[in-house]
C-alpha cells in the first residue's frame, strides 16, 4: 500500500459514510474519476483507495452500499485483496468500454464528480477528465444531472472516524511532549536555527515526520512575524519566542503554537505589554472555543475571536481564526474564517460534530514579538474540546520554571 493513503480499516468507515452522504444528497452515483494517481492524486483518493492506479480508472460508490472499481489489469490486486468493493472490473486497451456497459447496466440520473466552486479540496478532477467524463455519462444518459460531490468530499475529510480521532490526538500527544523539551531547551544566545534544528531532532528520534515546516520566531522582526525561514537571530533576554508545529502519526497531523517570553536580568514576570498581548490571544481562544458547537457557522465563530481582540485595541489580524486539521494539516472544508472573497463560501459552511479545527488568533506586542497561540479542538456538542492543556499563561525562561 502507498504511504500516503489511508489504512483499510479508515477506508472502509469512509466509503460507508460516502454511501451515506449519497442518500443524503440524492445522487445515484459518485465517481472518482482518475489516472497516474501515485504522481499526484486529488485529495479525497487517499481516502477512498486501498491502492494507486495507473491507467484511466474510476471508484464508483452507489448509495445502495456498491462499490465499483474498473481499473488496469494490473491495478487489480490491491482492490481484489482488500475485500472493500463489490466489483472489480478490469480492462487492457480501452477504459471507456467497461465504463459505459457500467453506465447502461445502472443508468444514473443524479450524478456527483469532483468538482467544486467553493472547496479546493473537492475540485480534484482536472478539466480536460471532467469533460472526457461528461462526455461518456450523457453518451449513455443525455440528460444525465452532474452535480458536485462537494458534500461527500467535505463529509470524508471533515468528520472524523474513531481511528482518525486517535491518531489526530497521538499527534497532538507527541507535540506537547516535544514542547515541553523545547522549554528545557531555550535559552538566551540560542538562534532561531538552533532552536529549529533541535525541534526537527526531536521530532525524528520520535520517529516522527513534521506536518509542515517548523516556525521559529524571536523578537519583533516587523511585518510578517509568524511566517518565514529560521535565522541566525538570536533569543535577547526581551524577546518573546514563538514556536508553530506539528507531527504526522499514520498519516495524520497536528497544528500547533506555543509563546514564551525571555526575562531581563532582574525581571521575575514578563512586563505588562506582553502579558496583556498574550491574555488578549487567550481570551479570544477561549471564547471562540466555548461557541464552537454544531450548525454555527465559521464566519460567526471568527467575528468572536476577531472582535476581542479588535475590542482590546489590537490591529485584527490577517488570516483566518482556524482550519481543519487531519490528513492534512490545512485539511480544507469548512473555515473558522472572516467573509472575504479569498475565502470563497467556506466561512459560511456551518461547523458539525466530529470535524477538528485549529483556534489561532495572533497579534504582535510592539518591541516584544509576536504573540501566538494554537490549540487543536474537536466540535462536540457542548463546544469545542481542546485535544490538549491549552496554554493559559505566558511562559517564561531565564526564571522560575512554570508548572
Amino acid at each position: 500500500m502507498a504511504r500516503d493513503l489511508a489504512s483499510k480499516e479508515i477506508i472502509s468507515q469512509k466509503l460507508e459514510q460516502a454511501t451515506g452522504e449519497l442518500k443524503a444528497m440524492g445522487a445515484d452515483l459518485w465517481v472518482t474519476f482518475v489516472q497516474e494517481t501515485s504522481s499526484g492524486a486529488e485529495r479525497v483518493f487517499s481516502y477512498i483507495s486501498p491502492g494507486n492506479l495507473t491507467w484511466e480508472s474510476a471508484i464508483l460508490v452507489r448509495p445502495s452500499g456498491e462499490r465499483t472499481v474498473i481499473c488496469g489489469k494490473f491495478d487489480q490486486q490491491d482492490f481484489e485483496e482488500s475485500g472493500l468493493f463489490t466489483k472489480v472490473i478490469t480492462f487492457v486497451q480501452d477504459f471507456k468500454e467497461p465504463f459505459l456497459d457500467y453506465l447502461r447496466k445502472e443508468t444514473p440520473r443524479k450524478v456527483a464528480v469532483n468538482f467544486s466552486l467553493n472547496d479546493p479540496s473537492a475540485d480534484g478532477i482536472p478539466h480536460g477528465r471532467f469533460l472526457q467524463l461528461e462526455s461518456m455519462l450523457r453518451q449513455v444518459s443525455p440528460d444525465v444531472e452532474i452535480v458536485s460531490a462537494e458534500p461527500i468530499i467535505a463529509a470524508l475529510i471533515s468528520k472524523k472516524s474513531p481511528l482518525e480521532l486517535a491518531a489526530i490526538q497521538e499527534a497532538v500527544d507527541h507535540t506537547v511532549a516535544i514542547f515541553q523539551e523545547i522549554h528545557a531547551f531555550l535559552k538566551p544566545g540560542k538562534t532561531e536555527k538552533e532552536v529549529y534544528d533541535f525541534i526537527n531532532g526531536r521530532i525524528k528520534a520520535r520517529g516522527l515526520t513534521p506536518s509542515f515546516e517548523t516556525l521559529v520566531f524571536a523578537g519583533d522582526r516587523g511585518a510578517g512575524m509568524g511566517h518565514g525561514t529560521a535565522g541566525d537571530n538570536p533569543l535577547k533576554p526581551g524577546d518573546l519566542v514563538h514556536v508553530d508545529m506539528g507531527v504526522f502519526v499514520r498519516g495524520y497531523a497536528s497544528d500547533m503554537q506555543r509563546t514564551w517570553y525571555i526575562l531581563k536580568p532582574g525581571e521575575t514576570s514578563p512586563p505588562e505589554p506582553a502579558k496583556r498581548g498574550f491574555a488578549v490571544i487567550a481570551e479570544a481562544i477561549e471564547k471562540s472555543r466555548a461557541a464552537l458547537k454544531p450548525g454555527v457557522k465559521g464566519v460567526d465563530i471568527d467575528a468572536i475571536s476577531r472582535g476581542h481582540i479588535t475590542g482590546a485595541g489590537f490591529p485584527e489580524y490577517p488570516h483566518a481564526l482556524g482550519h481543519q486539521v487531519g490528513r492534512n494539516v490545512h485539511d480544507g472544508g469548512a473555515l473558522l474564517g472572516p467573509a472575504w472573497a479569498r475565502y470563497r463560501n467556506t466561512p459560511f459552511t456551518p461547523v458539525e460534530e466530529g470535524m477538528i479545527f485549529t483556534l489561532e488568533p495572533s497579534l504582535s506586542v510592539e518591541g516584544f514579538g509576536a504573540v501566538g497561540i494554537e490549540e487543536d479542538v474537536l466540535v462536540t456538542p457542548s463546544g469545542g474540546k481542546f485535544l490538549a492543556p491549552p496554554q493559559r499563561e505566558l511562559w517564561t525562561i531565564g526564571g522560575a520554571v512554570r508548572s
